[in-house]
C-alpha cells in the first residue's frame, strides 16, 4: 500500500524520491586545492620557524634591550601563534568547503573573495620582487623574504587559482543552482 502524494511506478511499487544531487567531480577537486593551499602555507611557516636564530635576530632588531629568556619566550610564542593559526584557517576552509559541497554558493563566494586576496597578495610580491630583487626589499620593508618564500607564495597562488577555476566550471554551476531550490525549501541537511 502506498500513502496519498507518493509515486509509484508501473506496476503500482512505491517510487523512492530522489536523493539530493551528489557534489561533481569538479567541487571535490576544489575542495581538496583548498585545503591543499592552506596546507602548503602550513609547510611554509614550518620551514620559516624551522630557522629559529632568523627568529630572533628579528625580535632582538625589533627590541634590542630584551634578554635571551624574553626573545625565546617569545619566539616560542610565535611559533604556537603561527600554528594556531594555521589550524584556524585550516578549519574555516574545511567549514566552507562543506558547504560548498552541499550546494551553498555563499560558501563559493567566500573561498572566491579569500582565493581572490591571496592570489592578489603573490602577484603584488613576487612583481615586487621582479622589480626590486629580494635584497632591497629586505633593505626597506621590516618583512624577510627569501627565496623560499617567493616559490610557497607562487605555489600557493597557482593552487588556489585552480581551486577557483575548478568551482566555477559548467558542473559545479548546474550543481549549485539545482541545490538552491532545496537549500530554500529545507529539503537538504545541513
Amino acid at each position: 500500500m502506498t500513502d496519498l502524494g507518493q509515486r509509484v511506478d508501473a506496476f503500482g511499487r512505491p517510487v523512492p524520491e530522489p536523493g539530493p544531487p551528489q557534489a561533481p567531480q569538479s567541487l571535490l577537486v576544489a575542495r581538496w586545492l583548498w585545503i591543499g593551499s592552506v596546507l602548503i602555507g602550513g609547510v611554509q611557516s614550518f620551514i620559516q620557524l624551522l630557522d629559529r636564530s632568523r627568529l630572533i635576530e628579528e625580535l632582538r632588531a625589533l627590541d634590542p634591550n630584551m634578554g635571551q629568556m624574553e626573545l625565546d619566550a617569545a619566539a616560542n610564542s610565535m611559533i604556537m601563534f603561527a600554528f594556531l593559526l594555521k589550524a584556524l584557517v585550516l578549519m574555516v576552509y574545511l567549514m566552507l568547503t562543506r558547504r560548498m559541497l552541499e550546494g551553498r554558493n555563499w560558501s563559493r563566494v567566500v573561498l572566491t573573495v579569500f582565493g581572490g586576496f591571496g592570489v592578489f597578495n603573490a602577484l603584488i610580491t613576487l612583481l615586487g620582487v621582479a622589480v626590486f630583487g629580494i635584497a632591497l626589499i629586505n633593505e626597506i620593508t621590516p618583512v624577510t623574504i627569501t627565496r623560499v618564500d617567493v616559490v610557497f607564495t607562487a605555489l600557493v597562488a597557482v593552487v588556489e587559482a585552480a581551486a577557483i577555476v575548478f568551482m566555477y566550471r559548467p558542473d559545479g554551476n548546474r550543481f549549485i543552482r539545482a541545490m538552491g531550490p532545496r537549500l530554500r525549501q529545507g529539503r537538504v541537511a545541513r
